[in-house]
């Protein structure tokens, strides 16, 4: 082979090889495939051409079922599966996200602490398996094991950023897979689409109208409080994430100060309870410790399954 070809064959390869981390910052941008999530038959490969040792697989997947994927081992997968991929910085916020979902769910103030293990798996970009540390600050600062799963997912809606909570649980016992229903597992892990209210599905939604607060649709908008951005930090949780579908390298521009966040949903509730509404869209400007005044969007649904939400996020940086 001439020295030019080999060349050009290496470098095709190099390409391929493409690790995690850049997996998460370019999926934000990258054209939207079908959505396939992944089930315990998922694990499954059949293939003469290239298997993993049988021992290795066997062990393989029996963590994956004891443990739903959060406590495996590294191990060769010539098929691709979930394997350990280190901690960073970029997952905390998918962190603090599950915990937050969760805290919705079962009215709890679970706080976060640290991310202490993450395991990957590619399905249409990737799960993200997260172990983390929380505090009960509700029973004597209490640390809590926490594990939740979250899809960076393909982006459909003309958004940078979709991220979706599949788990959110503190960490269970450890409970053979034998005893457990692995149809109830697929089904409570699936994100559901089809029961995503229509009114916040489709294209995402252009910055606020001039007249959103005083217009014919006024009753849908309410414009948060000083006193309620206090009171509500997840708030800013979500600036952070907007930022991230634009900024890799976000933790340069943290902390963030939320300067203000008009809330939109067509339930009829008070104003102030718009917040708490499963399915809302935020209007938020924020400012970077840098000064960069940053606008974003943010799409919060639920599909009625505990432990499920979605955020999909758009994000115009300032000057």
């Amino acid at each position: 082979m001439e020295i030019g070809k080999m060349y050009d064959v290496m470098l095709d390869e190099a390409k391929l090889c493409l690790d995690l981390d850049e997996l998460k910052v370019e999926s934000s941008s990258a054209p939207p495939v079908k959505e396939e999530d992944s089930g315990y038959d998922d694990y499954y490969y059949d293939s003469a051409d290239d298997e993993m040792d049988p021992v290795e697989e066997a062990k393989y997947l029996q963590q994956v079922r004891d443990s739903d994927g959060f406590d495996v081992d590294f191990c060769y997968h010539p098929f691709g599966g979930i394997m350990p991929c280190g901690c960073n910085d970029s997952d905390t916020p998918l962190a603090k996200l599950g915990l937050h979902c969760y805290n919705i769910d079962k009215g709890t103030n679970l706080q976060f602490r640290a991310v202490k293990k993450v395991n990957a798996e590619a399905v249409s970009f990737v799960n993200y398996y997260i172990t983390l540390e929380a505090v009960d600050p509700d029973n004597n600062h209490s640390l809590v094991a926490f594990q939740t799963c979250v899809w960076d997912s393909a982006t459909e809606n003309k958004e940078r950023l979709r991220l979706i909570t599949k788990q959110c649980r503190i960490k269970p016992p450890q409970v053979p897979a034998a005893g457990r229903n692995r149809e109830a597992r697929g089904s409570l892990w699936r994100w559901d689409p089809n029961a995503v209210d229509k009114f916040y599905t489709g294209v995402m939604p252009s910055w606020l109208q001039d007249d959103a607060l005083t217009g014919p649709n006024k009753l849908q908008f309410h414009e948060v409080k000083d006193s309620e951005l206090q009171d509500n930090e997840w708030l800013n949780l979500y600036a952070e994430i907007a930022l991230s579908s634009e900024r890799p390298d976000m933790e340069t521009y943290l902390p963030l100060e939320v300067k203000k966040v008009v809330v939109r949903t067509k339930e009829d509730v008070e104003p102030s309870m718009k917040l708490k509404s499963s399915n809302a869209i935020f209007y938020t400007i924020f400012k970077t410790h840098r000064g960069h005044e940053c606008k974003a969007i943010i799409r919060q649904t639920r599909d009625g399954i505990q432990g499920h939400m979605c955020l999909e996020v758009t994000c115009m940086l300032g000057k």
